[in-house]
């Protein structure tokens, strides 16, 4: 029996010095697909321009065959930048900004992260300092996250994927669907803070996390009850936290509990949230990896 399935495309965006990345986020498209595919009947579809533009001559640039061929047709834009911004087109700073700057025009999910790691030796200055300034640009708009290496960046991208599987994919079905086959409470686990400047002893300003929390978002359409959150490390160690009450009584379709969390950010930098909650009498339990960065 065929499976139908909802595909959503994601576009791989990037310069040319996070091929890491760039593997990285495909590698946790299809982890995604794997685990969800057959049960949520949705379906994220890669783009990356280097394995699915097709050579086409004629009077239109490079940036421009990609945004007619997939790139303005993604439903969601995953977007990574290390030192470099790109070759700027006739159009935005880079290729890579076009891309962002298109999808965020037209109302697609839009997602962006730059590296905290250390800058290669060999960098170039003048990219540099224009990959700042287009940064400083896309924060006016609260669409910028960062991420400290490959596994931090999956754990991240994973998130967004899904909250916005299931949101884009909600919103594709119709009402008739949604009746037929009820997705069930969905719930989603991702770590927030806000920041606070102070200084030193010595006068320096730092920035310093407060009001830290993990947010459980129910993002299906029936209500979970008697919801329990369970933290694991990933790999060896402890969880380097402190938690307050990890239970919540309901959490209603499209709405979300913070639980209060104190983080030792010098330790790790992912967990394993495991989410158990009744709905309509029984029992269900689902794991996601969270990042604490």
């Amino acid at each position: 029996m065929a499976l139908q399935t909802i595909t959503m495309s994601v576009l791989i965006a990037s310069p040319g010095d996070t091929a890491a990345e760039r593997n990285a986020v495909e590698d946790v498209i299809r982890s995604w697909n794997r685990d969800h595919t057959l049960q949520r009947k949705i379906h994220l579809l890669p783009l990356r321009w280097e394995l699915g533009t097709v050579p086409l001559v004629g009077s239109q640039d490079a940036q421009e065959v990609i945004n007619e061929q997939f790139g303005d047709l993604a439903d969601i834009v995953i977007a990574v930048f290390n030192s470099r911004l790109g070759m700027a087109t006739k159009r935005a700073p880079s290729g890579t900004a076009e891309e962002i700057l298109r999808a965020r025009d037209r109302g697609a999910a839009v997602h962006v992260f730059f590296s905290e790691g250390q800058i290669p030796r060999n960098h170039d200055p003048e990219q540099l300092a224009s990959l700042n300034d287009f940064r400083r640009e896309l924060q006016a708009n609260g669409l910028t996250g960062s991420y400290a290496s490959s596994d931090d960046l999956a754990a991240k991208v994973r998130s967004c994927l899904e909250h916005d599987a299931y949101k884009i994919g909600t919103a594709e079905s119709t009402a008739e669907d949604r009746s037929l086959s009820r997705s069930g409470a969905v719930l989603r686990s991702v770590y927030l803070y806000d920041k606070e400047s102070r200084q030193d002893s010595r006068g320096r300003t730092k920035m310093r996390r407060t009001n830290e929390r993990i947010r459980v978002e129910n993002l299906g359409d029936a209500v979970a009850e008697e919801v329990v959150l369970e933290i694991l490390p990933v790999g060896v160690g402890e969880i380097p936290t402190t938690f307050g009450d990890l239970t919540a009584a309901r959490i209603v379709p499209d709405s979300y509990v913070d639980f209060p969390a104190a983080l030792d950010m010098s330790v790790a930098l992912q967990g394993t949230v495991i989410h158990r909650w009744t709905e309509n009498g029984e029992r269900h339990s689902e794991e996601q990896t969270i990042s604490w960065m």
